[in-house]
């Protein structure tokens, strides 16, 4: 998880984007397929183009990666992990940094963020931190592809449930929280505005809902 929500008992590592990014990304392993299979050692490597993206701009790299024979006739390929660089590999073509996924994380859990608008300042940064000719590969990807992405990068993060406060300890029997991304327009908050569970008077009372 990000290192800003981590809490002391937390055992999962954090990697910072190591700086410079190799020009190769190295398989050091046997690398898995998407398909689950591992190749064997005896499988040659080869290099594969790949883009990472970052918060300012892309890095236009080679990814050393091992061909898979159990789902495809080579077609596939298993490659690195790279999370001890601060990249996650999302499919050995187009890899992103930590900084940029955690940046999003950050944004939608202090304010309201949707995807689109992430996507719209990532872009904006890009083409002022960017090359001063940028090419259609040096775009940021869409919404609906750092959607999928981002949602396949959290489903790896070891990220509980479990709250802490300072003074209460661990599991406060009471939490308390803003509805900063869960909310709805202000111009709703009207004086008759009521939890959904409250009975107003005069409501009609059925014997046989629970």
């Amino acid at each position: 998880p990000p290192r800003w929500c981590c809490m002391e008992s937390d055992e999962a590592p954090w990697f910072p984007l190591v700086d410079p990014v190799p020009d190769v990304l190295r398989l050091e392993g046997p690398g898995r397929c998407r398909c689950g299979a591992v190749p064997a050692d005896t499988v040659p490597k080869r290099l594969l183009p790949c883009v990472i993206y970052g918060s300012q701009r892309v890095y236009h790299r080679q990814v050393e990666v091992r061909p898979c024979f159990a789902c495809s006739d080579g077609r596939k390929f298993a490659g690195p992990d790279l999370g001890e660089l601060g990249i996650f590999n999302f499919n050995n073509r187009s890899m992103y940094t930590h900084e940029l996924l955690n940046a999003f994380t950050s944004g939608m859990t202090a304010h309201e963020l949707p995807f689109h608008a992430f996507v719209t300042t990532v872009d904006r940064s890009y083409l002022e931190h960017g090359p001063a000719n940028p090419q259609p590969s040096d775009d940021f990807v869409s919404d609906e592809t750092f959607r999928r992405v981002w949602y396949s990068w959290r489903r790896l993060q070891l990220l509980g449930d479990t709250f802490s406060c300072d003074d209460c300890g661990p599991s406060p029997p009471t939490v308390i929280f803003d509805g900063l991304t869960a909310g709805f327009p202000g111009k709703y908050v009207t004086p008759t505005l009521t939890p959904p569970t409250t009975v107003l008077p005069g409501a009609p009372v059925r014997d046989s809902v629970r």
